[in-house]
């Protein structure tokens, strides 16, 4: 076992393997040989087969809390989480006084999104350990995940107060102080820290959303490039030099779009200021969005071909566009809207929905939505539940039709009054991102929906839109006031108080009587 631990500590992994091979032939259930293959297979990025290994390990040695403890972090890293809560707990009850155990088993609950009983299991490390700054930072997400910005604050503190300049926790406690509404100081707090690590691109990623919330749009722009360098961000690599805003006369420019539909949708408007350049540009964009993006009235090549680049000469992503050509601040393009619905489609759409209009709900149209994609960090105070529309519902002459797909649309079964509202979640945009939506929002009086693409959608074609938003939204909405720089048929109902969604509706339903009277 010792040469197989000098050898894996060395990096030469294949000749540890060989060794614990050689222990199994001897006896197959040596649990530590196990334990150590179990750790390669994981080195070499082979994790189902890690995961095998080491649960045969446990089933060899159950009282080798080391070993849990190592299926635990490999379950937890291939998505297992319930199975990794029981590793570790497993781990707890061997070590019942160990506080880097219970504190694994936090991190597996944390992962799990079981928040609550996170802070519980930290809490326990910490009664433990209480002075280890991990410990406290542990805490200090979990408290911040949970909703508990102020607790998070104070653990964030903490931290840095056993470990001073504690990077992620400079980088938390600033958005513990934004969840606040303190966006001064978490943009002081990101400044300092961005210059006591100018290399940390998440601490620079993070200034520049602070700057951005705050209309600070050309330093926020330029600090948004720090987003290049972070690792697994939504920005496809490109086998190309970047562009840096010169002249691209005899070049071929890739614009390749980035994170979300809506992101698409928001920043493509920028695509018709690249008319100006005296080279060609070449617009990738994803597939389901490609035909929505063909009415952009631009002088480009869209295309969804992956291989796109190797026709280029430099890249640059959609969403550096602000940066590389301005403006930096919101504009709306001069001709207007710049994304239009297929005529022919909004025809035939005018004309089964007059057909399908609701008995006692055939006045004002209004096209709603409410819930995201569950799987973005933000989800949780961006999304709406259906619910709370019910002040929608009690006002006569209104129908409302629901443009939701995906999560979140089994919610229209739970509402008392599902009945007055037309369901088109999966009749609509089957071949092709919001084309269907885009021609209804055409013949509806007015959107109403959480922040998700849709708003995008809506604001881009030049529809009425009323975006609900939480108390605290993403950067592009601002932190104040009821209109919206780049949307202009777009208003804003924010809320006072986080989650307090049934104070925004009622201020929508008295909005609306006031457009019926």
């Amino acid at each position: 076992m010792l040469a197989a631990e000098s050898h894996r500590a060395a990096g030469r992994l294949d000749k540890a393997e060989t060794s614990l091979r050689k222990n199994l032939r001897a006896d197959p259930n040596h649990a530590r040989s196990l334990h150590g293959l179990g750790l390669i297979a994981r080195d070499k990025g082979r994790l189902d087969r890690a995961i095998q290994l080491l649960e045969k390990a446990v089933a060899a040695a159950p009282l080798a809390a080391d070993i849990s403890c190592d299926l635990g972090l490999a379950l937890k890293a291939a998505g297992r989480h319930d199975e990794a809560i029981a590793a570790q707990a497993r781990v707890t009850d061997l070590l019942p006084n160990s506080a880097p155990a219970w504190s694994n088993h936090g991190t597996a609950l944390s992962a799990a999104k079981f928040f609550d009983d996170a802070i519980a299991s930290f809490t326990k490390a910490l009664s433990l350990a209480p002075n280890t700054a991990e410990l406290h930072y542990n805490l200090a997400n979990a408290l911040l995940a949970f909703g508990d910005p102020q607790g998070a604050e104070a653990a964030f503190v903490r931290t840095l107060e056993l470990s001073p300049g504690h990077a992620g926790a400079l980088e938390n406690l600033s958005c513990a102080l934004k969840e606040q509404g303190r966006l001064a100081e978490a943009e002081d707090l990101l400044r300092s820290a961005c210059a006591l690590y100018p290399a940390n691109s998440d601490l620079r990623w993070n200034h520049a959303l602070a700057l951005l919330m705050s209309g600070k749009y050309p330093e926020g722009w330029a600090a948004y490039e720090a987003r290049r360098a972070i690792p697994g961000f939504a920005i496809k690599a490109q086998p190309l030099p970047p562009w840096d805003g010169g002249d691209l006369a005899g070049r071929r420019l890739l614009v390749h779009a980035e994170q979300g539909f809506g992101d698409t949708i928001q920043f493509c408007r920028y695509l018709d200021r690249l008319s100006s350049q005296q080279g060609e540009t070449v617009v990738q964009a994803p597939p389901r969005l490609l035909p929505l993006m063909r009415s952009l009235k631009i002088k480009a090549e869209i295309t969804d071909n992956a291989k796109a680049a190797a026709r280029c000469d430099v890249e640059a992503p959609l969403m550096s566009l602000p940066h590389l050509l301005g403006p930096a601040e919101p504009f709306w393009p001069d001709d207007g809207a710049y994304l239009a619905a297929d005529a022919g489609r909004t025809a035939l759409w005018k004309d089964r929905l007059g057909k399908d209009r609701l008995a006692g709900h055939d006045g004002l149209t209004v096209a709603i939505a409410w819930q995201g994609d569950p799987g973005y960090r933000a989800d949780k105070t961006r999304s709406i539940p259906l619910a709370a529309f019910a002040p929608l519902a009690d006002l006569p002459g209104i129908r409302l039709i629901s443009l939701q797909q995906g999560p979140g649309r089994s919610q229209i079964a739970d509402v008392p009054w599902r009945d007055i509202i037309l369901d088109l979640g999966e009749d609509i945009d089957r071949d092709g991102a919001f084309l269907d939506s885009a021609a209804i929002l055409a013949t509806a009086d007015l959107m109403i929906t959480s922040d998700t693409a849709l708003a995008h959608l809506a604001g881009a074609v030049g529809a009425p839109a009323w975006v609900a938003l939480s108390r605290i939204p993403d950067w592009r909405w601002g932190a104040q006031g009821d209109s919206c720089g780049w949307y202009p048929t777009m208003r804003l109902f924010r809320q006072e108080t986080p989650g307090d969604w049934g104070s925004v509706f009622n201020t929508i339903a008295a909005a609306l009587k006031e457009k019926l009277a």
